[in-house]
């Protein structure tokens, strides 16, 4: 286990938005988490676990207590086909390990940010995946009580983009067992891949620094009547998985591309992203996240949900 002092979160995420947290832990063993577990239980100070740092707005009072970075980072094969994974994998060696060994089922996620802990947490997905599709179970400790629990996939209660984890962050993944979906063609695999590696690259505003999109998609059965006419009639249906209305859609479709507060702006490229120019403040990006949900509720009669964890002050 290793601490650091006063560390700056700006630096640690993608977003290049954060201040200081008073205390930065890095586990990396087994071991690591009982010893901070014990100093938990003598200071017993607010905790935040930070993984990959891509899909998060951090305030610039950073954070006061224990900012627990998971770096556990190994990758075991169990049996044909079925992995032991730590949660600080990055997903970008995850994909680049199943795909030279032939095992499909990470391929569609080319070009997707951060780490399989923080994945696992979101849901993550694209083009039709979501990382549930592949979990048998994870391995979790509570922060708060010491509990180490197994869960199932089913246990894991995983929805559009959230899990058991996200709204209850007091549970820290350590590993997750991964079954691969079968063995293809090495070439075919990275295809697959570097097609949606340059999708990201084409659409998506990744020379800023960016927390990848802001909001959840709308699922199309809960839109209004007079949104879906609109979403049909200009052929914007997408499935993710299910049948989805996109939010850059309807972002677009207010004329919100392009707005700026402060140094935060909604991008021109892709408008679910709100992108930092360079000197954006977190206040600059909540009030951006405010006012793209009132324009769209007041326009649509729809509440955008974020897809990003925002952790205030």
């Amino acid at each position: 286990m290793k601490i650091l002092k006063n560390v700056s979160l700006k630096e640690r995420t993608t977003y290049k938005i954060g201040g200081l947290a008073d205390y930065l832990v890095t586990l990396e063993k087994d071991e690591d988490i009982n010893e901070f577990l014990n100093l938990q239980n003598k200071f017993h100070l607010p905790i935040f676990v930070l993984a990959g740092g891509s899909n998060v707005l951090i305030s610039d009072d950073g954070f006061k207590g224990f900012v627990v970075q998971p770096n556990f980072d190994y990758i075991i094969e169990l049996d044909d086909l079925i992995f032991r994974i730590g949660a600080g994998v990055m997903m970008s060696d995850l994909v680049e390990f199943f795909n030279n060994r032939s095992l499909s089922g990470l391929e569609n996620a080319g070009g997707l940010p951060g780490t399989l802990g923080g994945a696992v947490r979101g849901n993550a997905g694209c083009f039709g995946f979501e990382i549930k599709d592949l979990i048998l179970e994870v391995k979790a400790v509570n922060m708060n009580s010491g509990e180490t629990k197994i869960f199932k996939n089913n246990d894991c209660e995983f929805s559009y983009r959230s899990s058991i984890f996200k709204r209850n962050p007091e549970w820290l993944i350590v590993d997750v067992m991964l079954k691969a979906k079968g063995v293809d063609n090495k070439e075919s695999l990275w295809k697959i891949t570097q097609e949606r590696i340059n999708y990201r690259k084409e659409r998506q505003p990744l020379e800023y620094p960016n927390a990848g999109s802001v909001f959840k998609n709308v699922a199309f059965e809960t839109a209004p009547k007079f949104v879906q006419d609109l979403a049909l009639e200009k052929n914007k249906i997408k499935n993710d998985p299910f049948p989805i209305i996109p939010t850059a859609f309807l972002i677009a479709e207010a004329g919100l591309k392009g707005k700026k507060i402060g140094d935060a702006q909604i991008s021109e490229k892709h408008p679910n992203f709100i992108i930092n120019l360079g000197q954006a403040s977190f206040n600059d990006v909540y009030q951006l996240i405010d006012y793209v949900q009132k324009t769209i509720q007041d326009k649509f009669g729809i509440i955008l949900e974020p897809e990003i964890y925002i952790l205030k002050s």
